[in-house]
């Protein structure tokens, strides 16, 4: 009888190259809490210990180890035919899921789907939304087809396509943000509500480069996991945001809203096409077109 599942050998494979459970956890895409219960269940399973601490890192024991090589060996073949047979049986249902998280601009999503459609034929491109954190993981483990993400420097074994260099900027309601010309600065959001997709700063991002981790951060932030619901309500005057620029350009309510650059220090990224292996590439190219087309306008100087 296999004691482990499929989760249990993949941290143990990750642990062994990242030896930090905060960095094996962030490349399979969960939450550290979520690494620290698999490693606990799988120690439980087996009646060993795994691993230990050293200083700041995790280091394998000898029997996670061997777990460990055995797993890097086995893993790669067990994934892709998990997902030969989940493609097999997505194409004799005919559908393909395409993910979104809360980068869900209104004119670009409608763009995707039709691309779908127009280059997979007779097959039914499906919408699924869900929280950012939890996109990776649905991908990687066979319940979703395809997603685009912002910056993704490491992947659970899932190719990605580069399709557009993007950057954020300053959103307000229309005839409330800085002059013609004018740089926007911290003090623009002062005494406004801050609508944002994320309350946890991330180094090279907004709350890093340009409110200096909290020296200048408005005083009331509201957290919208939706993009697309932030410029809606940023256009009836609910508050300012910082935002992808694809997605204000591809807004139902760009023409309702003031966008104002950072300048020199302007805080640039890539997006990506994540999808399975066994996603045809026909269906990653036309991803990969419709986001490109509907980032033109975003990424011009």
């Amino acid at each position: 009888m296999q004691l482990l599942d499929i989760a249990h050998w993949s941290l143990l494979c990750a642990l062994k190259d990242r030896e930090t459970l905060s960095s094996a956890a962030a490349s399979l895409g969960i939450t550290q809490s979520a690494a620290t219960q698999r490693l606990r269940e799988a120690e439980r399973r087996l009646g060993v210990t795994l691993a230990r601490k050293n200083g700041r890192s995790l280091e394998l024991t000898e029997a996670g180890r061997t777990v460990a090589t055995a797993g890097r060996a086995t893993l790669p073949v067990l994934r892709q035919a998990e997902s030969d047979a989940i493609w097999q049986g997505k194409r004799n249902a005919r559908q393909l899921t395409l993910v979104l998280s809360h980068f869900d601009p209104a004119y670009l999503t409608v763009r995707l789907i039709h691309m779908c459609q127009q280059a997979l034929p007779g097959i039914s491109v499906q919408l699924e939304k869900m929280p950012n954190d939890q996109v990776v993981e649905a991908v990687a483990g066979g319940n979703a087809d395809l997603a685009f993400l912002p910056d993704m420097p490491t992947l659970p074994d899932l190719p990605r396509t580069l399709v557009a260099r993007d950057r954020l900027v300053a959103v307000f309601p229309k005839g409330e943000g800085p002059r013609m010309g004018e740089t926007v600065t911290p003090l623009h959001f002062s005494g406004k509500t801050f609508l944002t997709y994320g309350l946890r700063p991330e180094p090279g991002w907004e709350y890093d480069l340009f409110f200096e981790r909290g020296k200048s951060f408005p005083g009331k932030a509201v957290k919208i996991e939706s993009t697309e619901l932030i410029c809606q309500m940023v256009s009836q005057g609910m508050g300012a945001s910082i935002l992808p620029n694809v997605c204000v350009e591809n807004s139902a309510f760009a023409a309702r809203l003031d966008v104002a650059e950072f300048g020199a220090d302007q805080i640039r990224f890539d997006w990506y096409v994540i999808h399975a292996r066994s996603t045809p590439q026909e269906a990653v190219a036309a991803i990969s077109n419709a986001f490109t087309t509907g980032a033109d306008r975003a990424v011009k100087e």
